[in-house]
């Protein structure tokens, strides 16, 4: 049986992002295979699992039997450990040896695209010390996917800073948007001038809907910067986030402290990503409204 052009094999899945590639996966009528652990939470994707195949990955030496059972196309790998409160070696273990082991197997059977999932933090002109674990295994993995890509088109993309529904409630958007729907009474914030590029995780999606769509246009090592493209301050987002919700609560700024090493601005070169004809389609106040709309079920509701 030949590969077809529609089978994409996706890591971490059941995770913010990857949960939003998924559901544009089979909008644009892509056959994803998704890979879970046997004790990976779903609840992200409980209303897309009937419509995707679904591959148990435990152990990496079962990684060959991937490849035995389906006939992969593309690999999309969002699979990321942040490293809170983890040992080295389990980041290392999803952030560095998976996506390797899943490229070395990919090679053998005719993967035409790998795409990888990176991040701003590890931006070569940035040296800080926040989620230092993450950032190094994002950096180790970098420069090992630049030394594959002659076996493999690699496709590296650097998100800025991803907003949206459903993220975890310990991530800093959704963790203040929880706290504003729910109108409580002072919200402690650092002073928040720091810069963000925030990209709406619909417009991260449909970026790697264009990467796969335009993958015979790829060789080698590729780097996509995915972000609007342009920074505002955390304030300033947060206060959009206030008006548009309608919040109560006082957003008390500069009642703490930033994280130590911290990066000051940060904003993407997406010039690569417009070329290939992908358009951010949500401005920030578009983004907002529809995740508050969506969230305000999630934290008001209990829906």
């Amino acid at each position: 049986m030949g590969i077809s052009m529609k089978n994409v094999l996706l890591t971490g899945a059941t995770g913010f992002l990857g949960s939003h590639i998924l559901e544009s996966l089979i909008e644009h009528g892509y056959a994803p295979i998704i890979l879970l652990r046997s004790s990976s939470d779903t609840w992200r994707i409980e209303h897309l699992k009937s419509k995707c195949e679904i591959f148990f990955l435990d152990e990496l030496t079962d990684v060959p039997l991937i490849f035995e059972k389906y006939n992969v196309d593309s690999i999309v790998n969002t699979a990321t450990d942040y490293g809170r409160e983890r040992s080295l070696s389990t980041i290392l273990n999803t952030n560095l040896l998976l996506p390797l082991r899943l490229i070395e197997e990919g090679v053998k059977n005719g993967v035409k695209l790998f795409i990888n999932t990176d991040s701003f933090f590890a931006k070569e002109q940035f040296n800080q010390k926040y989620l230092s674990n993450y950032t190094t295994s994002k950096k180790i993995l970098a420069v090992t996917l630049e030394g594959v890509a002659g076996q493999l088109p690699i496709a590296n993309v650097r998100l800025e800073h991803v907003f949206g529904e459903s993220d975890s409630e310990t991530k800093f958007v959704t963790a203040i948007l929880k706290q504003v729907l729910q109108n409580k009474q002072e919200v402690f914030l650092s002073e928040g001038t720091q810069k963000r590029d925030f990209i709406y995780v619909k417009d991260v999606a449909s970026a790697f809907i264009t990467l796969l769509s335009t993958r015979e246009n790829l060789t080698g090592y590729n780097e996509f910067e995915a972000g609007i493209g342009e920074s505002i301050t955390v304030k300033e987002f947060i206060n959009i986030m206030g008006d548009i919700s309608g919040t109560k609560s006082q957003l008390l700024f500069g009642a703490v402290k930033r994280h130590e090493g911290e990066i000051e601005d940060s904003f993407a070169n997406n010039k690569d990503l417009l070329k290939l004809g992908w358009t951010p389609k949500y401005s920030v106040n578009e983004a907002l409204y529809n995740m508050i709309q969506k969230e305000r079920k999630r934290f008001i509701d209990g829906k």
